[in-house]
């Protein structure tokens, strides 16, 4: 996998993606159907191996996940209110 994004620094120290993901997704949390697992994407890449573009997601056990974005919004996963996540 290799990220799509465009790098910025605003300081030496930081680096910033600029990933063209629609902000009302970043940090939006999303519950897998089958897994009922809770997820908050935490922005868009780019599948290395077909070039498609997909979420990058991470669960509450920490780890981080890429999905093809069609996957994705194919109805595996459920977007949650934000009040339902507390």
């Amino acid at each position: 996998m290799s990220c799509a994004s465009s790098w910025s620094t605003s300081s030496p120290d930081l680096l910033v993606a600029s990933d063209g993901l629609d902000p009302s997704l970043r940090g939006s949390l999303w519950r897998h159907r089958k897994t009922q697992g809770v997820y908050r994407i935490l922005g868009k890449c780019r599948i290395e191996a077909t070039g498609t573009d997909a979420f990058l997601y991470q669960g509450d056990e920490g780890t981080i996940w890429a999905r093809p974005m069609d996957e994705f919004l194919d109805g595996r996963f459920e977007r949650l209110a934000p009040e339902a996540a507390l």
